[in-house]
């Protein structure tokens, strides 16, 4: 677990809501971030089968608006932000010069300005990159960070509960998409995105109105046998659906293709920050190493860090390891180099003094039958 300072802690505006539910924190980049509420096996199997709201406030946030806003972010971001319209939302990085991934994030056109939300573990490297800019054209950059809360409601039956949850009609929504309602009261953007691999929506919402959006949530949902859910099993449910996330996946060391986020980028935008390298990268035909998922015999996870062999070459390293409630076996997120990286190669993994058996496997371990 992180360890700060008690008295720098930050706690979101759902803390007192939560440990009433009976949760139990972890810090996570200074926060007080909710990691179990029950048990976390049991939290894990709720989104899968059912429902689950997840409290995601620490994400951060910043708009960016002037005449010059999109020119301007699209110099900078690897995704095409210049043909992105109202109404639409999209993930992009944020690199080095050298193609290297500085952060991740996603940027929602709202019309009159663009949403950037990022993790807050890299929101101050996001803003000290972008705010220095806006001294020289015609665009304004605010940290409204406090300003908005965010949910995510993910699950077989997210949908229905949406629906009902919304003031206005909320018929099915498309990838990428977000529509303006109130919950609760309270003004929310709802956009349909998943970090679970079921169906999933995020709530991006006023922040002194989160409570009630959380506790309304939890009545609506009761029918739909919701169940708040922590650190813990989101962890476990992310890595089931291979989805990376930077911090721990994801660093500096790492080019963006590497990373298995086709999403994130636009082969056919302008110039921007790192765009040489990726060039470079997608034109010599491979990359050097590819974020895969990896089946382990073993009855408990490798630690972060355990290398992998084939015979007596290293041949990539493990990032994250989870026993995944839903399949009931070892699986691995890690970095392997090309040549090694195709399902069905097998490996060994290194972890303390044992050398446990791995398989190779494409990615997502786990895909709902919903989606």
């Amino acid at each position: 677990m992180e360890e700060t300072n008690p008295a720098t802690l930050q706690r979101g505006p759902l803390h007192d809501v939560e440990a009433a539910l009976g949760a139990k924190f972890e810090v996570l980049n200074g926060w007080a971030a909710p990691a179990v509420f029950s048990d976390p096996v049991a939290e894990h199997s709720r989104v899968r089968n059912a429902v689950g709201l997840i409290d995601k406030s620490e994400r951060g946030m910043i708009r960016v608006s002037g005449g010059e806003a999109t020119q301007f972010l699209n110099g900078l971001l690897t995704n095409d932000v210049k043909t992105l319209p109202q109404g639409r939302w999209l993930n992009g990085a944020f690199l080095t010069a050298h193609g290297k991934v500085r952060a991740l994030c996603s940027i929602y056109n709202l019309g009159d300005s663009f949403l950037i939300v990022n993790d807050r573990s890299t929101h101050q490297k996001v803003w000290s990159l972008i705010f220095p800019f806006s001294y020289a054209g015609d665009f304004k950059v605010e940290d409204v960070s406090d300003q908005y809360a965010v949910l995510a409601i993910e699950g077989p039956h997210a949908l229905p509960l949406i629906k009902e949850l919304c003031f206005e009609p909320m018929s099915q929504m498309d990838d990428y998409e977000w529509r303006s309602t109130k919950i609760a009261g309270a003004s929310c953007i709802i956009s349909r995105a998943s970090s679970t691999g079921e169906t999933g929506f995020q709530v991006i919402c006023d922040a002194t109105g989160v409570s009630e959006v959380w506790e309304f949530s939890l009545m609506k949902g009761a029918f739909h046998e919701i169940s708040p859910v922590g650190r813990e099993a989101s962890e476990s449910l992310r890595v089931e659906a291979g989805i990376p996330i930077y911090g721990v996946d994801i660093d500096e060391a790492n080019m963006l293709l590497e990373c298995g986020l086709p999403d994130y980028v636009s082969f056919s935008k302008g110039c921007y920050v790192g765009q040489e390298a990726v060039a470079m990268a997608t034109y010599r035909g491979h990359i050097s190493k590819k974020l895969c998922g990896i089946f382990v015999d073993a009855e408990a996870p490798p630690p972060a860090g355990a290398k992998l062999f084939e015979g007596e070459k290293e041949v990539g390293h493990v990032t994250t390891s989870i026993l995944s409630p839903t399949l009931n076996r070892v699986i691995c997120l890690g970095y392997v180099k090309y040549g090694f990286f195709e399902a069905g190669t097998h490996l060994s993994i290194q972890s303390g003094s044992q050398n446990l058996g791995g398989e190779i496997t494409a990615l997502p371990f786990y895909k709902s039958a919903n989606l």
